[in-house]
């Protein structure tokens, strides 16, 4: 059930990708992760930045420095990311658009990804879900 959530998730974010809602890869809630999160805890671009504390500049610092149990909020949101199947690495990929393994499935003229592109994203988003949906 969960993993449906986040396949909806995926395809929910890419569509608010195309229709232009806020998205800003440099703040913690609008980002590439953070558009990913509202959908998906169905929280706000600054109830999301509340959680991370800003004491970071991205997710990938995030997913590297709270990996067990250094900071409560912190660590409550990616437990909660990891129970919908989502890995620290997954969070890293989404945030560079960097997964080999969703990159080969895209055409070849969509492998060169900009991590700061919302059709990218929306693109990226997209190819992860249709990979989930075929496992």
């Amino acid at each position: 059930m969960k993993k449906i959530k986040l396949i909806n998730a995926l395809k929910k974010t890419a569509r608010d990708l195309d229709k232009g809602c806020d998205y800003e890869w440099g703040h913690m809630g609008r980002c590439n992760a953070g558009c990913l999160v509202q959908n998906l805890i169905d929280k706000t671009d600054k109830q999301i930045s509340n959680m991370l504390n800003n004491q970071l500049d991205e997710w990938s610092e995030y997913a590297k420095e709270y990996c067990i149990g250094t900071n409560d909020n912190v660590q409550d949101l990616f437990d909660r990311l990891h129970s919908f199947g989502l890995s620290h690495q997954d969070i890293i990929h989404l945030e560079y658009l960097s997964d080999p393994n969703i990159l080969s499935q895209m055409s070849e003229n969509r492998r060169y990804l900009q991590k700061n592109n919302a059709q990218d994203v929306s693109d990226y988003m997209r190819c992860f879900a249709k990979q989930l949906e075929s496992v």
